[in-house]
């Protein structure tokens, strides 16, 4: 191989060198945006700590497969269409003291 052909490799292994693409950065903002979503989910759980049953879909009642008019109370809610998101158990227990009295 010619020497003029090796010095005209040489800036080709010049800009194969490793590069600072801004990867430690992209991580700071990933982490940033994760910690934003959880806090605004939190806010959310505090709000709007219930949703609506899968199984009966919110209304409370499970119907009969032979006598559709038929219903007893949904045994995954109990009856009462709503059960806990992710994270929400027991979300207003800090407020027990303020509702000894009260029923």
């Amino acid at each position: 191989m010619p020497l003029s052909a090796l010095h005209s490799l040489a800036p080709l292994a010049a800009d194969t060198a490793p590069q600072d693409d801004g990867g430690g950065r992209r991580w700071l903002l990933l982490i940033l945006a994760a910690a934003v979503y959880g806090l605004g989910y939190a806010i959310s759980i505090r709000i709007h700590p219930y949703k609506n049953c899968p199984r009966c879909n919110g209304s409370g009642r499970h119907r009969g497969a032979l006598f559709s008019h038929a219903y007893r109370a949904c045994d995954r809610c109990g009856g009462k269409g709503r059960e806990y998101r992710a994270f929400a158990h027991r979300p207003y227990a800090q407020n027990e003291h303020k509702r000894r009295g009260r029923r």
